[in-house]
């Protein structure tokens, strides 16, 4: 069905009145003509008077025509079908890719509603067929097809999903939520074994980015062992392929994880890499997830740390036992007493002038000297890091001099005090300084933490800033910030808006050792995170290239990104960046960065064999060199994709009935079919469009007027009119 309708905007009344008025006039001026005319070319010239006003007046209303049509579509499913290589693997004794052509197969064969067919891993896009994927995915982001269908299908109607994979994803956000925001059913075919397959597997290592020459570096190796009993088995550390470690673990059937820690003691300068690993077992499902690595870069120097705060406090000392545990650094420490007097010596300009990072706890308080707070700014901009710890005393008035390079902007404060949990989202977890154990346990840690205290302070988060945890209060979350970063125009800054932070420490991590139970010391972990981030002094550099990612699948392209800034570290757009790569018995390759504006840049090299690279790259303005930067990262064929071996039958059933949708294996899915016809909002759609046409504007219409004007005037010239 279709409609139409024209809308001015103003009352017709108005118009058709301005528009008989228009046509007397014409009449009128035509009634007698100098010279005599005939009463043909009278009424002519008359009518195209009257049709040039009109358009003009027609044109001044600014007419709108609006079409409305009414149409029926058909229901439609999507088919989501995992393209990862984790679908490669065979499992119970079946292989999961004749598994996915049963499903397929079972599912479809017998289908006659559009759909719409789309394959995943870290990306999703719409095939022809499923036919076409070829498993190659290096990660499996299960949300990313549910977004990419509500954005991508807005015109479509859409009624529900069915998703084919075996449930392990390993990046992106929880599909749980992304089939929430969907609001669609969605019908899940497992693929793959539900029980553990008999496996040995490195599942991470954690160490420091930087290090010292000289200084211990602590590695934790995580190893998980499912389906092997009594064997022993000896994990392996290396420094760029040289043993530097070694510990024997024995394997027993009620435990499947063994945390290891590693004590590497640096020799030499630059870009490490640290492996961890063990060599295949027996009946083992696969190989290719017994290593896992990571790069560390070695420097000469300690670092030097200045600490101020307002007074003495827990939350001082349990801080410089954290940082006293890192042998990199020298920590120097400035504590207020009452008024403006500091226990030791007042702080200077040349100590500070030394200090690499800076660090507030409780600080400043109203009665903070003045000329201390200018010695500090001027220190922050130059581009030094910043810790920013609260308290009860912190006078916000004062802090304020120090917005520029804050995280938030503080609205209100007053020095009522409250207790506050921590609420880490996720998404948190992707950050540096939030992992604990590096696993997706960590954020049910963080939430689970004792409470600290903060004062009634509100603050307003800035756009270029990132909330790591918001706080909750007797279990409802409130949109204010408990810890927050900044990493911005070469400036680094961690806050954290609540104090009596080691209550993380006394009554949690303690308590439970204490108890003789085991638990992760959040405190230690999160604070030797935040100081080995901040301290990574690369906010004077002009030139900064880096990859993406530190380890690529075959698949994937290596993917590099710059940017570049002038001496007095203003963005350059105008820069020639050249990376080159090398490596792995590869021939030098260079590649140019393309700029993105801002000073950014980037570019990518694909076909890359599996290895260790390096890469160095220099920028240049008009031949002018700014700077150079160096790096590695590694090519794999293992990688993600096999640290999860099973289905995930639970996530997939939760997905299921979550949204009204069925769970199948292959064998069973040839009942999908039935179930979808058999849903009642599996329906037709009525789907109504409108457009609006906007007359005025067009430009047919002026000129029809303009025509109308000049056809009457070349007649009346013609005429030998005046």
């Amino acid at each position: 069905m279709h409609s139409y309708s024209l809308g001015i905007t103003a009352s017709w009344f108005v118009i058709i009145a301005l528009i008989c008025a228009a046509t007397a006039f014409a009449v009128w001026s035509y009634i007698r003509t100098v010279p005599p005319v005939s009463l043909t070319r009278r009424i002519t010239l008359a009518t195209l008077r009257t049709l040039a006003v009109s358009l003009l007046l027609f044109a001044l209303f600014e007419p709108i025509l609006t079409l409305v049509s009414d149409s029926i579509d058909r229901p439609e499913f999507a088919v989501l079908l995992d393209n990862s290589q984790s679908m490669t693997i065979n499992s119970g004794g079946r292989s999961r890719r004749e598994e996915f052509g049963t499903a397929v197969k079972n599912s479809l064969n017998d289908a006659d509603q559009p759909l719409l067919t789309v394959s995943f891993d870290s990306d999703a896009k719409s095939v022809a067929s499923p036919d076409s994927l070829d498993f190659t995915g290096s990660s499996t982001d299960m949300a990313l097809p549910l977004e990419w269908l509500r954005n991508e299908t807005e015109d479509r109607n859409i009624r529900a999903a069915l998703l084919i994979t075996d449930g392990a994803f390993n990046t992106g956000n929880n599909p749980l939520y992304a089939a929430d925001e969907f609001g669609r059913p969605i019908y899940v075919i497992g693929i793959g074994d539900s029980s553990e397959p008999k496996d040995i597997t490195i599942q991470s290592l954690i160490t420091n980015e930087y290090g010292s020459l000289d200084a211990e570096l602590p590695v934790n190796v995580s190893l998980k062992s499912v389906g092997y009993d009594g064997e022993e088995v000896k994990v392996i550390l290396s420094d760029n392929g040289a043993k530097v470690g070694e510990q024997t673990v024995k394997l027993r059937t009620g435990q499947q994880s063994y945390p290891l820690m590693f004590a590497y003691k640096p020799t030499a300068e630059g870009i490490r890499k640290l492996t961890a690993s063990v060599a295949p077992a027996a009946g083992e499902l696969t190989s290719k997830n017994n290593s896992a690595a990571e790069y560390v870069r070695i420097s000469k120097q300690k670092r030097l740390t200045a600490l101020f705060a307002g007074a003495p406090s827990p939350d001082v000392t349990f801080l410089a036992e954290a940082a006293s545990e890192d042998k990199n650094t020298t920590l120097q420490m400035f504590v207020q007493k009452q008024g403006a007097e500091f226990y030791g010596t007042l702080p200077t300009a040349q100590q500070l002038a030394a200090a690499e990072l800076i660090i507030f706890v409780g600080f400043p308080i109203a009665s903070t000297p003045q000329s201390v707070l200018n010695d500090i700014k001027r220190e922050l901009e130059r581009g030094k890091p910043l810790l920013f710890i609260a308290s009860q005393q912190t006078d916000y008035a004062k802090l304020k001099q120090f917005d520029a390079f804050m995280p938030f902007s503080v609205v209100s404060s007053r020095s009522q005090e409250y207790s506050a949990f921590a609420d880490v989202k996720p998404q948190a977890l992707g950050n540096v300084t939030m992992k604990i154990n590096g696993t997706d346990a960590d954020r049910e840690v963080w939430n689970q933490l004792p409470p600290i205290f903060r004062t009634e302070t509100f603050a307003r988060m800035k756009p270029e800033a990132e909330m790591l945890a918001s706080v909750k209060v007797n279990g409802v979350e409130l949109a204010e910030p408990l810890i927050s970063m900044r990493d911005f125009q070469q400036s680094k800054t961690l806050a954290i808006l609540g104090y009596g932070l080691y209550r993380w420490k006394l009554l949690g991590f303690a308590a439970e050792q204490a108890k003789g139970n085991s638990a992760p010391d959040v405190f230690s972990a999160f604070f030797g995170n935040a100081l080995r981030w901040l301290q990574v002094d690369e906010s004077r550099k002009q030139v900064r290239i880096k990859t993406t990612k530190k380890f690529y699948g075959t698949t994937e392209a290596a993917e590099f990104t710059a940017q570049v800034y002038d001496r007095a570290l203003v963005p350059a757009d105008n820069a020639e960046v050249r990376v080159s790569i090398s490596g792995n018995g590869l021939k030098k390759r260079e590649i140019m960065l393309q700029a993105l504006g801002n000073g950014r840049y980037s570019g990518q090299l694909d076909g890359l064999p599996a290895g260790d690279y390096s890469f160095a790259g220099t920028a240049a303005v008009n031949k002018q060199m700014y700077g150079s930067d160096n790096g590695r990262f590694s090519v794999s064929g293992a990688g993600l994709e096999f640290q999860n071996l099973r289905m995930n039958v639970e996530l997939l059933r939760a997905l299921a009935v979550r949204t009204g949708g069925k769970f199948y294996t292959p064998e069973t899915a040839a009942q999908f079919l039935k179930d979808l016809k058999n849903n009642a909002s599996f329906t037709p759609q009525t789907i109504t469009r409108r457009s609006e046409i906007p007359l005025w504007s067009a430009p047919w219409l002026l000129g029809a007027a303009l025509f109308c004007f000049a056809l009457e005037w070349f007649l009346r010239k013609r005429s030998g009119m005046i």
